[in-house]
């Protein structure tokens, strides 16, 4: 009876032994690819797409090649590239849970500089995300978070709940996962002669008002007081605001002269102050910065940006964002659908929710995510993967190869 207690714990580790070999369960893996490559979307609408399917039961690393995803175990080296001997990006890991509990989930990997090529990373499709009963649950946003519209990017920079917190990446340091960084335009005092504000002629003398370099101007053009430059910059607002929500929104203007991009923080002796003229109110809002790429005739990346301030007027109410003409949040591109998304302020979170679209509303994937029974989809460029854990019947890890572009 003395060796009873040790024999059990034979039974278990001989058990956990078996399933870490043998696990009940494994990932199925669908890939969908979109025969024609437009701008790295991926048509929703679209039959002209080419079906591959594997499964796997351990840790793998997932890595898009030229025109292949290709899947290898972890304790594999990454592949290269076929028409290159540049290695395959790395786009996110599938890993086990807890040794015994049989869980995969989706793990990043490090996520590539979104201005210079925001194809190579993978997002995660919100149409995809369900509940128990099947119906669409949107997705909760986070500060620092990035949300794509078919080509139009949103960041979310700032968010006020009921309570009257706010969170926010123009006062506070971005969370360790933000996928991007603001401009930041140190304005320390190095001139030696007389200062005065391009706007209001005034000498530093004349005021106590702080005056700043946000340009590359020099001369007398070079400072300015920020309650001027903002003064301007809210000179070039628009609005427009129904019963349910108000959006307030301006371009991100350049210097006049110079053409420089204002920054989007100041810095003088160590402390950092906005330049967007924020009027915040008691009710919830979420601040977004509207970021466009486009590719210009010498295939270089330029962006052109907008910041975007939305008040919620009544809880559970829906902001529509879209091409219509009744859209909340319009946006004159022919890659957003009429009536592309919805924003809901329920609950104290900011919930988008995709309608359906052409092109799918996509979030970038940069936190771990558990893979269920329920499907999970992920989109980089103009291919979708789902995945889904079903009942592990055998092994079959697999190349998956995709269509050239036509």
């Amino acid at each position: 009876m003395q060796n009873l207690p040790v024999s059990i714990s034979f039974l278990k580790l001989s058990l956990l032994s078996f399933q870490m070999k043998n696990p009940s369960s494994c990932v199925e893996i669908k890939t969908v690819t979109w025969s024609k490559d437009s701008h790295g979307l991926f048509d929703y609408e679209s039959k002209n797409v080419q079906l591959s399917k594997t499964k796997i039961d351990s840790s793998s690393n997932v890595f898009k090649g030229d025109h292949e995803i290709i899947i290898k175990g972890s304790d594999e080296l990454p592949p290269n590239k076929v028409d290159s001997d540049e290695q395959a990006d790395h786009l996110f890991s599938i890993q086990t849970g807890v040794e015994g509990t049989d869980k995969y989930f989706l793990k990043p990997a490090r996520i590539q500089n979104l201005d210079e090529n925001p194809q190579k990373n993978a997002f995660l499709i919100v149409r995809s995300l369900k509940d128990d009963e099947g119906v669409q649950k949107g997705y909760n946003l986070e500060l620092g978070e990035v949300v794509r519209l078919g080509r139009i990017e949103y960041r979310v920079l700032e968010f006020q709940d009921h309570l009257g917190q706010v969170q926010s990446l123009l006062t506070n340091d971005p969370p360790r996962n933000c996928p991007f960084n603001l401009l930041v335009k140190d304005c320390n005092n190095t001139s030696e002669g007389k200062r005065q504000c391009r706007i209001c002629l005034l000498d530093e003398e004349d005021t106590e008002e702080l005056l700043v370099n946000p340009c590359s101007c020099k001369g007398t053009s070079e400072y300015m007081h920020i309650k001027c430059l903002q003064d301007w910059i809210s000179s070039k607002v628009k609005k427009k605001v129904n019963q349910s929500a108000s959006c307030v929104y301006w371009k991100k203007l350049n210097c006049e002269i110079c053409k420089v991009p204002l920054p989007d923080l100041v810095e003088v002796d160590g402390q950092r102050m906005p330049m967007v003229p924020i009027t915040r109110t008691e009710a919830p809002y979420i601040l977004l910065e509207r970021v466009f790429y486009d590719k210009t005739k010498d295939n270089h990346t330029t962006n052109s940006k907008t910041m975007i301030v939305l008040t919620i007027q009544k809880d559970a109410e829906n902001i529509k964002m879209g091409r219509g003409h009744d859209c909340d949040v319009r946006e004159n591109d022919i890659s957003v659908s009429r009536l592309h998304a919805y924003i809901r302020y329920q609950e104290g979170k900011f919930t988008i929710t995709d309608n359906n679209s052409k092109f799918g509303t996509l979030i970038l994937l940069r936190k771990d995510h558990e893979i269920g029974k329920r499907k999970v989809a992920i989109q980089t460029g103009r291919t979708v993967i789902t995945f889904s854990q079903r009942p592990n019947v055998s092994s079959n890890a697999q190349v998956l190869k995709t269509p050239t572009p036509q």
